[in-house]
């Protein structure tokens, strides 16, 4: 395996790792390929969250306001690496069940930027959105891929 071909294959496993300890609300599991100095542009109104307390505490709030069960994934997760750097994005599908058993589903776009330091790769930057509706200015959050 080439060091190119190793290298994805760490990231894709870093995934899920990252998809199960959210799936748990595990914010620990979920902190750990988080660089300290993290740059993250998230769903919400602020325009970027910069560090790792910052990322970790909207991350919270997101666990804490799913409520029943709560997975994310990325079905098309595209990954391509180079020497210490790596970029990844697709298309972020998030399955929420609720007490009552219904099903919510939406799908944002995410694009993440790692680097491996100290010899693990952590995520330096995080960009996820929703397409804007020009007509309306608001998120347009029930789009499919």
């Amino acid at each position: 395996m080439s060091d190119h071909a190793e290298a994805e294959s760490e990231i894709r496993e870093l995934f899920r790792r990252w998809f199960a300890a959210s799936a748990a609300k595990d914010i620990d599991g979920a902190m750990s390929p988080i660089a300290t100095d993290v740059v993250s542009y998230e769903h919400t109104d602020r325009l970027q969250h910069v560090g790792i307390d910052a990322v970790r505490a909207i991350c919270q709030t997101g666990f804490d306001a799913m409520q029943g069960t709560f997975m994310w994934d990325v079905p098309d997760l595209h990954v391509v690496v180079t020497e210490d750097v790596a970029v990844t994005w697709g298309m972020n599908r998030i399955r929420q069940i609720d007490e009552s058993g219904t099903e919510r589903l939406h799908f944002s776009r995410g694009t993440r930027v790692f680097r491996r330091l100290d010899g693990a790769w952590r995520m330096i930057h995080q960009h996820v959105s929703y397409p804007l509706d020009p007509a309306t200015g608001m998120a347009q959050t029930d789009l499919t891929p």
